[in-house]
């Protein structure tokens, strides 16, 4: 063959092998819905109506393939989640494949689980990964098949606009945010509908919770580019694009000698027309139409999967044998891994290692006979990259991305489930009580010195009384999932810190927390403590009771009992309806009934015979019994009037028993008296008690 017709069939093949971005075919098979799940089969097709009017095969409720099983061998059976809801999971097939779910299999996502990129283990799995997908509880798996319009690029209408109607249309048949699984161009596609507007606003960030990517060209396809810009000339500038052609002319070769070669060989002569479509040209690397797509929504958790294979040639050139090799690493021969994995959340490698040194590759062979290397250290036969799990077309049958692809949208499913208890015992705490931030362990920060104070839940010790009492479960931040509130203890060494409230969404994550003490009444300071009584989950709020000390209560005496409901604002909690209840409020009351003469009122508010022995103290005073009280903390005696420091100085000549938690007095212009004092005791969550009255 002359070198320039042998240059065009490699040419030739080269664009072959980007027009083979999915398994090629054409299946259009009814719409089925799995036994069970009448609801999301309807959404499909309203969906596809509403979506620019396309076919009833566009968008479909995949159907349960009979021959997709369970690892226990039984059948596949779609169900709602344990709150009853189904979360939609698009798939979205590449470049010139398809979507429809068939026992053909000829879908993109269809293909039994049997790859690995582990040499020599063959995954014992009997089903696809929408197979895998349909197991999962809560999962509504379905696909969008645009592969007529593939020659297109993701602007047309059938493309990316037509998958953002669909978008648009699940989310709000579901309720749910729905989840995005696309293969190459797919994720263009995808990624197109996820920058435009939807229903939720300028973008569909509102709509997508996560998308997992297999092999898409985020910044271009290497291929299209080694095409276009001619093999040879590509290929002498760069290792990626030489090993690329190597392998191309050995496909070549195969071919010219037997058409049917046994390996991906025989799929790489798809019709080269595809090449040079609308999508063809905007898919080579540095386009301008790739640079004009915007990128994805940062919101997105963006877990982006790739196959990557390493080649291994001669380090001294291509026409030498000596032992030694360096590596190339060409992605999956369509896209390569830094395309692939461009803008990921997270990322996952298949990672493949092939032979091209001849010499190299019998001491590997001979190495195995003799037992001195395993079979995973050795590099396989380049062909065999035409049947790896880190080929671009069959990314979706490798049991390690499957695998990853699956966790992810499993973990997205169930963080849509209500925080537990037992997830806040590993939950992220704040900086505060001079910690630094961190995680529980069992429910303790660990890591701080025992001199130094500790952090852990507030109800770890305390059973399941405290646990209900100190944890509460509802919807914190709008978004329809049961989130949690709980209380933390915290300390640094020596006395106790203010009790720190933290609002947890599922993971769990930190929503937003605030110190107790940063809710005071107008004119009232922070104060040095601050202990919850319980908290409970109520209309999207948490309605929450607690005690702090009093303005100017140098003994930190808890005798300020608060009520309010906590809301999220942003990532700050804030209070309303913040109610503060100390020892005023009772003694007002206790004068009234006194005022009014209902003894049997007044007593309920002292103790046993102090009713009526303050009422005679105040008939014989009665311009105090007309006076409004004021009240001080037991440490205020250097700043109250004299006659009531005496009272309570421990210096001073007349110490009153019992000891009181707080004094108020209310002053007497009558003879014998300028005060009339009342010590109080706080007996509980907003009661307290007269204890004793006295003139002074």
């Amino acid at each position: 063959m002359r070198r320039g017709d042998r240059l065009r069939l490699i040419a030739v093949i080269a664009a072959a092998c980007l027009a083979a971005l999915g398994v090629l075919g054409s299946v259009t098979p009814d719409a089925a819905s799995a036994p069970g799940s009448p609801v999301p089969a309807t959404w499909a097709s309203r969906c596809s109506v509403q979506a620019l009017g396309l076919g009833k095969d566009t968008v479909q409720f995949a159907p349960v393939l009979s021959s997709d099983r369970t690892p226990a061998g039984g059948h596949i059976v779609p169900r709602p989640g344990s709150d009853g809801k189904w979360v939609p999971v698009i798939m979205v097939h590449g470049w010139t494949s398809q979507d429809t779910n068939t026992d053909a299999r000829t879908g993109a996502f269809s293909h039994i689980i049997d790859l690995s990129d582990n040499p020599g283990f063959v995954p014992d799995i009997t089903r696809s990964l929408i197979g895998q997908f349909q197991g999962l509880p809560g999962a509504a798996v379905f696909t969008f098949d645009y592969h007529p319009y593939s020659a297109r690029w993701v602007d047309d209408s059938h493309l990316g606009p037509a998958l953002g109607a669909v978008i648009d249309c699940l989310y709000r048949a579901s309720g749910q945010k729905v989840i995005i699984v696309a293969h190459s161009m797919g994720g263009l596609i995808a990624r197109y509908a996820a920058t435009h507007p939807g229903v939720s606003g300028r973008n569909r960030a509102g709509e997508i919770s996560t998308a997992v990517t297999f092999g898409i060209p985020e910044t271009g396809s290497v291929a299209a580019l080694l095409a276009e810009t001619g093999i040879d000339i590509s290929a002498s500038t760069s290792d990626k694009l030489a090993v690329i052609r190597l392998v191309l002319s050995a496909c070549g070769t195969l071919a010219s000698n037997e058409i049917k070669t046994g390996t991906l060989c025989d799929k790489l002569w798809a019709p080269i027309r595809a090449f040079e479509s609308t999508a063809g040209v905007a898919l080579q690397a540095g386009s301008p139409q790739l640079a004009a797509l915007p990128p994805w929504p940062r919101s997105i958790h963006l877990d982006a999967l790739a196959g990557n294979m390493t080649f291994e040639f001669p380090s001294a050139g291509w026409f030498y044998l000596p032992w030694s090799t360096r590596s190339v690493d060409v992605g999956d021969m369509i896209v390569t891994q830094g395309s692939a994995l461009a803008g990921a959340t997270s990322t996952k490698n298949a990672t493949c290692d092939y032979q091209l040194n001849p010499v190299r590759g019998v001491t590997d062979r001979l190495g195995l006979l003799v037992g001195q290397v395993t079979p995973s250290q050795v590099a396989q036969q380049p062909l065999k990259a035409f049947t790896s799990a880190c080929l671009h077309t069959d990314l979706m049958r490798g049991l390690e991305l499957t695998t990853e692809a699956l966790g992810a949208v499993a973990d997205d499913i169930k963080s849509r489930g209500p925080v537990t208890a037992s997830e806040l015992l590993s939950a992220p705490v704040p900086a505060v009580c001079r910690h630094a931030a961190g995680h529980l362990v069992d429910g303790i920060q660990p890591g701080i010195p025992a001199n130094q104070g500790s952090m852990q839940l507030a109800w770890l010790h305390g059973g399941t009384k405290a646990e209900s009492a100190f944890t509460a479960f509802g919807d914190l931040n709008g978004d329809g999932t049961g989130d949690a509130a709980t209380l933390l203890n915290c300390n640094a060494g020596g006395v106790a810190w203010p009790q720190v409230i933290a609002f947890y969404s599922h993971g769990p994550a930190l929503l937003g927390w605030a110190d107790l003490t940063d809710f005071n009444l107008p004119g009232i300071q922070p104060q040095e403590n601050a202990f919850a009584r319980r908290i409970t989950y109520h209309d999207g709020g948490v309605d929450i009771e607690w005690s702090t000390q009093d303005e100017g209560d140098a003994a930190a005496t808890s005798s300020l009992d608060y009520s309010a409901t906590l809301r999220l604002s942003g990532h700050k909690i804030v209070a309303f309806n913040l109610v503060g209840t100390t020892e005023r409020q009772t003694m007002n009351r206790f004068l009234d009934d006194l005022r009014r003469g209902d003894q049997s009122a007044a007593d309920q508010l002292a103790a046993p015979g102090m009713g009526a022995e303050t009422a005679s103290l105040l008939r014989s005073h009665p311009s105090a019994l007309a006076a409004t009280p004021r009240c001080y903390g037991l440490n205020d005696y250097f700043t109250m009037p004299a006659p009531l420091g005496a009272l309570i100085d421990p210096g001073g000549p007349a110490q009153v028993n019992p000891s009181p938690d707080r004094l108020c007095a209310v002053p007497s212009t009558d003879p014998g008296a300028n005060w009339i004092a009342f010590g109080l005791r706080h007996t509980g969550y907003r009661t307290w008690q007269i204890l004793w009255s006295d003139t002074a």
